[in-house]
């Protein structure tokens, strides 16, 4: 079966913002959420398939590449591959072919006029890159984002992933940090671009950035836990059960609790790289019900006669 257009998937436009696509990302991982459809296989597909979607999307060089070759960018080891010479000394060609060329074309030419072999001597300081000791040079930075999930950014994890490491694909072990935000990175000396001239290798840079989560969202150091509750139980009070990470507790709702109150738990946030710990905010979204009784309607209109 041919993949959809991980734009049509998320339903924005190709032109979309990564605002835009984590907006649309977050509104569909939450309706297909295997927490919120349990043994339902077309959900669990479907957000898998938005998930793929945006891990593309949001990844610059991968979006490019999807932009340019769509989904075969992908399959069979995509596009790109090594650089080399064609043809059989290539290099060698190319370095003494250039300096004879800046010199006047060759051995037949007047370079060579004068007496002596001045003129020769030149063209090996030329391909030297000068008459002194070449400087060493630090190879170069390579950057690369690594998209994880929401749970590992705040909790930590190791991951294994392959990145393209001086011309060949590596895999590495990620060691995920607990707490790290987005935009923050991970530096590994020594596995970036090879050096010159006897120069160090340069480091590589993995940029983290993080998939929305279905109910969860983070500020700071704070999270934030978005709970739903009945307008009943908002109206008349009572408990509600709020899962946060691998925590389950009852959380006593107040009478006539509106949409949007938070209820704070002072230390229970995030920790993260620097060991500063925000808090616990729960957020209540008070829900209507939908597809009322007739019983129902009845009750809510009688309600409605004493307002």
């Amino acid at each position: 079966m041919s993949k959809r257009d991980y734009y049509s998937v998320l339903g924005v436009s190709k032109g979309a913002s990564e605002k835009d696509i984590k907006k649309a990302y977050k509104k569909l991982a939450m309706k297909y959420h295997p927490d919120k459809n349990p043994g339902d296989a077309t959900a669990e597909a479907n957000f898998k398939e938005v998930k793929e979607a945006y891990e593309i999307l949001t990844d610059k060089e991968k979006r490019g590449q999807y932009d340019r070759f769509g989904h075969a960018a992908f399959e069979n080891g995509g596009f790109g591959g090594h650089g080399g010479h064609s043809g059989h000394g290539g290099g060698f060609e190319d370095i003494f072919g250039d300096a004879f060329r800046q010199r006047g074309g060759g051995f037949g030419g007047g370079s060579f006029g004068g007496g002596g072999f001045g003129g020769f001597e030149d063209i090996f300081s030329q391909v030297r890159g000068g008459r002194g000791r070449p400087r060493a040079q630090k190879g170069q930075d390579h950057e690369y984002t690594l998209t994880v999930d929401f749970i590992d950014a705040v909790q930590g994890a190791e991951k294994t992933v392959e990145l393209p490491i001086n011309g060949e694909q590596k895999k590495i072990n990620v060691k995920i940090p607990a707490g790290i935000k987005d935009g923050e990175k991970i530096r590994y000396s020594g596995k970036g671009g090879l050096g010159s001239n006897g120069g160090p290798a340069g480091d590589l840079l993995l940029i983290i950035a993080t998939r929305p989560h279905a109910f969860l969202d983070r500020d700071g150091n704070d999270l934030i836990c978005n709970t739903k509750v009945d307008m009943v139980t908002a109206a008349l009070g009572g408990e509600v059960e709020v899962n946060v990470l691998d925590s389950r507790f009852k959380l006593k709702i107040p009478a006539g609790t509106q949409t949007g109150r938070k209820f704070k738990m002072t230390g229970k946030g995030v920790t993260n790289r620097k060991d500063e710990t925000g808090d616990l905010l729960v957020k209540i979204q008070v829900e209507t019900p939908t597809n009322l009784t007739e019983a129902q309607r009845e009750l809510l209109e009688q309600f409605r006669a004493t307002l």
